[in-house]
């Protein structure tokens, strides 16, 4: 029988002294910069002792964190240094043990928004799980300066069951997000071109005497590797030309907009290459210089290629090549502004794609950068608030309502498995749509039975119901609606919401029933684009509740479902016939 073996103590020790409450001495690096953010420990309104140990413990995790994870870590814990300056619950390292995570907890819980609005539970579970995590480093990692701690069980239970979904934006809202990408990214070209004219046309500068912002450009790039030198950097020769130089043209930010990208330049390129994959942002925000591929046999094309780290897969979307506001051309200007860049950003970020100056360092784009350039982003289009994990879904569910098929959608989205889409497109928008397809199909079913055809006799007459208004029985003749459609049987009770023998909600809107069948033909084309017309003619018009109520949603399914599955060519054939329909009646 084998002897048993001594335990082997595989805690890392390290000499350093501790301190008279057990903690080990004082850091030498409290306060630093990690990345993007500044984190300053001495700010915290915590005991020494205590401020130390989270100090040592924040800093020993950080470099494998994410820096949307390392931002939580920080705000969380000024959170709970916000709950010991109120309570005065902690006084010294004593002091942390079980009992002040309950108290924690119940101050958690009662904690409001500016609008009065408690937290919610995974805002709550966020605050406490980050003071759990170092806690527990420190328990394992240093030995002896905690005493035992009894961690609450799933003190914030359902929290996924009753948070909140992701909330999705509309097509407008998207489309407008686009257009205004779009906007910024041909100004930042007009800007960037007549900076490149400049500098071409600039043959021989002197250090001593600049005379043109040309002559500027150059000096930068010979004596300061093109990066715009601070007021430390230009002393002694050349100094007095170079801030007057500053002076002349704008200042040093105008200048680095002109070279390379800065804090929010690079938003409108991250937003529009985002709504194009559908991608997570932060995979997105982490795409590097070669994430373009050719395809063989597709010289119009590339693939846009891209790792998804929680995924352990690559991702992968093709687009055509040289399309001005499409992901490759973005990516290969992109690669043209900020090669100044890369020789000044950290080894392991030099081949990440997004690069900028923010903070007075070269940095990689980030979610939380590209959050705090949002707010500018769009009080300068007009744009409502948005977020970017809320692009995704909303993509995503544009292309179940555009297509109807799961697969396809999980293809774009490059899910393993069905039911993480699912989670994605689900909105009332969509199960609405669903609906109306379950009710064609079973009405298309209904109608093969109900009226087979073949040589077995003639058809069987629909049998008609009685209007209940006037207790007479229908006509024969098709129904003609407001909009020049044709109805089989307007009290047939097929749509959602009618019963049979009452006249359809969907009156009005003929071309929104499940029944409809609208042909490719121009006559059917026309009447449509009519139908358009004059639904947005009475916009301005009607009283806004009304509008909303009864004929927005039948203008939206004509503009985004209905039009989009026409060709060009075929709406523009149907064009010139719509100045010979009849006028449609007065919307009330």
């Amino acid at each position: 029988m084998p002897a048993h073996r001594a335990h082997i103590n595989r805690v890392l020790s390290r000499d350093v002294p501790r301190g008279k409450d057990g903690v080990k001495g004082k850091l030498a690096e409290q306060s630093r910069n990690s990345r993007f953010l500044a984190v300053d420990f001495s700010s915290l309104q915590l005991p020494d002792p205590v401020c130390q140990m989270f100090a040592e413990a924040f800093w020993n995790q950080v470099d494998v964190k994410s820096d949307r994870t390392v931002y939580g870590y920080w705000y969380n814990l000024k959170t709970f240094a916000r709950f010991v300056a109120e309570t005065q619950a902690v006084r010294g390292l004593t002091d942390v043990r079980s009992e002040v995570l309950a108290r924690y907890i119940e101050w958690l819980n009662a904690q409001c928004d500016q609008d009065g609005k408690p937290w919610s539970k995974t805002t709550r579970y966020s605050r406490y799980m980050t003071l759990r995590t170092l806690l527990r480093w420190v328990q394992r990692c240093r030995p002896g300066v905690l005493g035992e701690i009894e961690f609450p069980f799933n003190p914030f239970s359902w929290k996924n069951r009753d948070s909140r979904g992701v909330e999705k934006l509309s097509a407008q809202t998207l489309h407008a997000i686009l257009k205004a990408c779009e906007q910024d990214i041909t100004r930042l070209r007009m800007l960037r071109a007549t900076a490149d004219r400049e500098l071409a046309s600039t043959h021989d500068s002197s250090i001593d005497s600049i005379s043109t912002r040309g002559e500027l450009f150059q000096l930068i790039d010979r004596h300061f590797g093109g990066v715009v030198p601070s007021s430390s950097q230009l002393r002694g020769r050349g100094s007095v030309s170079f801030t007057r130089a500053f002076r002349t043209y704008g200042g040093r930010p105008r200048i680095r907009e002109c070279l390379y990208p800065v804090s929010g330049a690079l938003l409108p390129y991250y937003l529009a290459i985002l709504i194009h994959t559908a991608g997570n942002p932060e995979a997105i925000a982490a795409l590097h210089c070669d994430c373009l591929q050719p395809m063989p046999l597709l010289d119009d094309r590339e693939l846009l290629v891209w790792a998804k780290p929680r995924a352990g897969a690559v991702q992968q979307r093709s687009f055509h090549s040289t399309a001005s506001f499409e992901p490759p051309m973005l990516v290969r200007e992109i690669l043209h502004w900020t090669k100044r860049l890369r020789p000044h950003v950290a080894a392991a970020e030099r081949n990440r794609l997004f690069l900028l100056w923010a903070n007075s360092r070269v940095a990689a784009l980030s979610g939380v950068l590209a959050s705090h350039s949002l707010p500018v982003f769009r009080a300068r289009h007009h744009l409502p608030r948005f977020t970017l994990a809320s692009i995704r879904p909303t993509v995503l569910s544009m292309y179940y309502r555009a297509s109807g098929d799961l697969r396809q959608v999980a293809a774009v989205a490059n899910h393993a498995h069905l039911s993480t889409t699912v989670g994605y497109v689900q909105s009332p928008e969509v199960e609405a749509q669903n609906r109306v397809r379950v009710a064609a199909l079973q009405s298309a079913f209904l109608g093969h039975v109900v009226h087979p055809s073949g040589n077995d006799g003639p058809p069987t007459t629909p049998r008609r119901t009685p209007s209940p208004a006037s207790g007479q029985p229908l006509p024969a003749t098709p129904a003609v609606s407001m909009f020049g459609f044709d109805c089989k049987d307007p009290f047939a009770g097929i749509a959602p919401g009618t019963r049979p023998g009452e006249l359809c909600a969907n009156f009005l809107g003929c071309f929104t029933c499940p029944n409809a069948v609208i042909t490719a033909d121009a006559a059917s084309l026309a009447r449509v684009l009519y139908a358009r017309d004059h639904l947005r003619a009475a916009t301005g018009r009607l009283h806004p509740a009304r509008w909303e109520a009864i004929y927005a949603p039948a203008l939206r399914i004509l503009e985004e479902d209905i039009l989009t599955r026409f060709s060009a060519k075929e709406l523009a054939a149907a064009e010139p016939l719509r100045g010979t329909l009849p006028p449609l009646p007065e919307l009330r």
